[in-house]
């Protein structure tokens, strides 16, 4: 994603969440698809440290002020929350593959 994408995603976004707006909204003023919306929030997130809020309620993406950090928290836990279970999938996956490889002839001498 380009500087200027960055700006205009940044322009795009309402201030406060009074005037909330959605992801879909955002991609059809953009033009752009929602998978890139939420990238770019993540680049406005860690780039620019812009305090993007995206809730999953209606009116739930905006920047947030200081009157809307319980919001920005809320953000942060839902983030958190999917991080640690794509973290605990990760971990289930390499459990099944370690099972697909292991043999209980592995480690004897091909004699």
């Amino acid at each position: 994603m380009t500087p200027s994408e960055l700006t205009a995603l940044h322009l795009a976004l309402p201030t406060g969440a009074d005037q909330g707006t959605s992801v879909k909204a955002l991609a059809t003023a953009l033009g752009w698809n929602e998978p890139r919306v939420r990238r770019g929030f993540q680049l406005l997130r860690r780039d620019r440290h812009i305090p993007v809020v995206a809730l999953p309620i209606a009116g739930g993406v905006f920047v947030a002020t200081d009157d809307d950090l319980a919001d920005l928290k809320r953000t942060r836990e839902g983030l958190h929350s999917r991080a640690i279970n794509l973290l605990v999938t990760c971990r289930d996956l390499d459990e099944m593959i370690a099972d697909s490889e292991w043999s209980p002839t592995l480690f004897q001498s091909a004699s």
